[in-house]
């Protein structure tokens, strides 16, 4: 049998982990899209201040322990599914699943476009541009179709 309750226990830490990320990266769009040109000058003038990077590290490694335990999570539904073919995923599991995928839709999307601005603003290293092999949306696309599946 699957302990849902622990489960969704689980998946909403990782949505609070979500939310705070999210949080971050949107104080990163708000820094990075103002319309002060250069990182001193949004500083000086008051603009947006720069997001807390030594936080977005906590969380991410935060993220990192709470990924693998729904991986487990989820190797075990599986498991379970092949042995009780009839089982369905309880309704507020599903739910939680379903925040968590918004979530992470989220911060990827926004993500992207905090990438454009700093690419925009000259802010990376040409040795650290990123190839354009990898801005395929239908693969993005294509692997959260396979994962729901």
């Amino acid at each position: 049998m699957v302990d849902s309750s622990q489960i969704i226990q689980d998946i909403e830490a990782h949505n609070d982990i979500c939310s705070k990320l999210l949080e971050i990266i949107q104080q990163e769009n708000r820094w990075l899209s103002s319309e002060v040109a250069s990182v001193i000058e949004a500083k000086s003038l008051g603009g947006p201040s720069q997001p807390d990077q030594g936080l977005k590290q906590t969380l991410l490694s935060s993220l990192s322990v709470h990924v693998a335990q729904i991986q487990a999570h989820r190797a075990a539904i599986k498991d379970y599914q092949q042995q009780e073919p009839a089982y369905k995923l309880p309704d507020d599991l599903s739910a939680a699943i379903g925040r968590a995928t918004d979530l992470i839709m989220k911060m990827v999307a926004l993500d992207r476009e905090n990438e454009k601005w700093l690419l925009k603003k000259g802010l990376v290293p040409t040795s650290q541009i990123p190839s354009s092999i990898q801005y395929r949306p239908s693969d993005a696309l294509k692997a959260y179709q396979r994962f729901n599946s």
